[in-house]
This record gives structure tokens, sequence and C-alpha cells, in this order.
């Protein structure tokens, strides 16, 4: 994993929730968009932490 990994996470989340607000209950199209882009980011890291983690268990097994 990379050592920034969740640095990048913390970024993608305030980044998503500073969006969210922006938006409220309405937005455009490409707001819409942007938000799904950076949750899909957001999501393969976290898959990426979760796989190094299991990879951890298993040499540490």
């Amino acid at each position: 994993m990379h050592p920034r990994t969740t640095e990048k996470i913390a970024f993608l989340d305030s980044e998503i929730a500073g969006l969210r607000t922006r938006i409220g209950s309405g937005g455009n199209s490409i707001q819409r968009a942007k938000l799904k882009m950076l949750r899909d980011i957001r999501e393969d890291y976290q898959k990426s932490i979760d796989v190094a983690a299991r990879r951890e268990q298993g040499e540490a097994a």
C-alpha cells in the first residue's frame, strides 16, 4: 500500500462532503458526475487498504 493512501482518502472525504454541501438537494449533472467520480476513486483507495490489510494478516499467520 502506498504510504499516503489514508491521507488521500481523508482528502477525498472532505472533497465529497464539500461537494454534497454545494449540491444540496439538487445540483447539476456535472456536479453529480464529479461526486460519483470522487466516490469511485475513494472506493478504489479503500479496496487497496483492505487488500493490504489482508495480505499483512496472511503474512503474520
